[in-house]
């Protein structure tokens, strides 16, 4: 019998075994509350762009300049993606969850203060220094909370959420914008994230078994398939650096992140300047139609993750259920992203740049849940982080090509012609991974020292 029949054997096993004990629902809350920090990421990150037509009008912002500002989020974000996710493997992600929080919601508010270019850009890069590592952390909590086999479904639960946040973005930030001021949006935005931070603190534990609401019959469940729990006190497993860095799948997991991070920030950064000057729609019509395409992305995650798990238990072939399908979502997402950018109807433009972002968002879950495939129970953060640094790059050029070429040629579609060519490379480089290679420990737990150091 092969491996995966008596990984299914012995899951089912303990399911059976677990239905003998009523499980409690503890990991039910904590994606919840996992959810929620998706959520707040999102809009957090996203408000700046719904209020970018009214920082232009005070600042007197050239789009060069207003995309400069943009990626000065990307540059910790892009270059520290795989800190993060070390620091969540090591330390655990409760203590550096609630850390990060607290530092980007701090920075959120100090947004809503900033006086000229020279301060928003530093402000906005101390705020990705926060964000950096928030994603890579809360995998690493999902690996540890729930089963490898619900994967794809977690990561397009919690990526609906992110997007969720990013739709409710636009018409939230107006609505505030309008009765109190732009500035108004950060202070809001900035005070949820701590109570966030405070709340995920007191109810999170980095091992379940800790948990006070954790009975065994819910242990059970967690563990099924799992050969152990790492704990994130005791468990400190060497990072195989060589093996990560040298791991072809790994390097072509990143890239394609990278060309689905291209287009994912065109639309999170430029979408709602782009319907305002080019499109022509007022700013209350925009906090509206600007968010039809981030509901749209929110089904789209949803949507990847399942049929990714779905196709898994049907066909037992990882790379089908997940490589094929990125590949075909972005085909998908290229062909309509084109449709949309050439629209004379700007309602229609809308709808179809929210079919393109539906199916680039099927993407977004299975590029996550591969980082949970080849990273496995110990290095799924550091994987993630990976991975991650991709569409942090990715989130440095994008916003500001883009405003560059809207300045050099006076055109808001040729910019679109870009990320459409970087989705197509990316949905060949897709074919290339093999998500079944999981990275296994090297060596027994070892001190903090000898990890930075391998």
């Amino acid at each position: 019998m092969s491996n995966r029949g008596k990984e299914g054997k012995r899951g089912a096993a303990i399911e059976l075994a677990a239905g003998a004990v009523r499980a409690t629902k503890s990991r039910w809350v904590v994606l919840f509350i996992l959810c929620l920090l998706y959520l707040i990421s999102y809009l957090d990150r996203t408000a700046i762009s719904v209020t970018a037509p009214e920082m232009i009008k005070e600042f007197g912002f050239s789009k060069t300049q207003m995309g400069l500002i943009f990626s000065a989020f990307f540059i910790p974000y892009g270059l520290l993606q795989i800190v993060g996710g070390l620091l969540g493997d090591y330390y655990g992600p409760r203590r550096v969850l609630t850390l990060l929080m607290g530092w980007w919601s701090a920075f959120t508010i100090i947004t809503g203060m900033a006086w000229n270019l020279s301060s928003m850009f530093v402000i906005r890069v101390l705020f990705g220094l926060g964000e950096a590592g928030g994603f890579p952390a809360a995998t690493r909590a999902m690996a540890t909370w729930f089963r490898p086999q619900d994967r794809g479904n977690l990561q397009g639960i919690t990526h609906a959420a992110s997007r969720f946040g990013a739709a409710v973005a636009p018409p939230v930030a107006v609505f505030i914008m309008l009765k109190y001021g732009w500035r108004s949006v950060f202070y809001i935005l900035g005070t949820i994230g701590f109570l966030w931070a405070a709340a995920f603190y007191y109810y999170y534990r980095d091992n379940p078994k800790d948990h006070s609401g954790v009975n065994e019959g819910e242990l059970s469940l967690i563990t099924a398939n799992k050969e152990s729990i790492p704990d994130a006190k005791k468990d400190k497993a060497k990072i195989p650096w060589g093996r990560i860095f040298k791991n072809r799948h790994c390097w072509a997991l990143t890239f394609s992140d990278f060309c689905y991070g291209y287009t994912l920030w065109v639309y999170l950064t430029w979408l709602p300047s782009y319907l305002v000057q080019d499109r022509h729609f007022s700013i209350l019509k925009m906090g509206f139609y600007a968010a039809i395409p981030l509901f749209a992305a929110m089904i789209g995650d949803i949507a990847g993750g399942l049929l990714s798990d779905h196709l898994f238990k049907k066909t037992k072939n990882l790379k089908l259920a997940r490589c094929y399908l990125i590949f075909a979502a972005f085909i998908g997402s290229a062909a309509f992203t084109l449709l949309g950018a050439f629209a004379t109807s700007a309602y229609n433009a809308v709808y179809l740049l929210a079919a393109a972002m539906f199916f680039l968002e099927c993407s977004n879950a299975n590029l996550w849940a591969i980082a949970m495939d080849l990273g496995g129970d110990h290095f799924s953060g550091t994987v993630s982080g990976v991975m991650n640094t991709g569409q942090g790059v990715a989130g440095m050029i994008s916003p500001i090509a883009f405003g560059f070429i809207v300045d050099v040629t006076g055109s808001w579609t040729v910019p679109f012609f870009f990320s459409t060519a970087v989705l197509l490379v990316g949905a060949f480089a897709i074919l290339t991974i093999d998500p079944s290679k999981t990275i296994m420990p090297l060596v027994e737990p070892g001190p903090m020292e000898d990890l930075l150091l391998e």
